[in-house]
């Protein structure tokens, strides 16, 4: 730097490093985020599977959809699992879960 601000060469250095630790750190953000996302959906799809169980054990109803945070989870009870089915940041994503019985 000299008495009348920074040099030109100074000031393409700074802007050439910015935009290199830009360039980096961006889509590792973004694939943060779409993790997140995902770990979100997959409790959010838990709670229905929970609440699908209620529904079954009380009303015997076996299938059905819940939405949260503006997307729909959709439930399917069988003799051997429960599963749900919803859209993940990634796609469509299915989480079930296998049924034990109790004697």
């Amino acid at each position: 730097m000299n008495n009348k601000g920074f040099s030109w060469a100074e000031t393409i250095l700074t802007l050439f490093i910015t935009f290199m630790i830009a360039t980096i750190l961006l889509p590792l953000l973004t694939n943060m985020n779409v993790k997140l996302e995902d770990k979100k959906r997959k409790y959010h799809s838990a709670i229905v599977m929970n609440e699908a169980a209620k529904l079954f054990v009380t009303e015997n109803i076996k299938n059905g959809s819940l939405t949260i945070e503006s997307v729909t989870f959709n439930f399917q009870i069988d003799e051997q699992q429960v599963c749900v089915e919803y859209e993940g940041a990634r796609g469509e994503m299915i989480n079930c879960i296998e049924i034990s019985s109790v004697n």
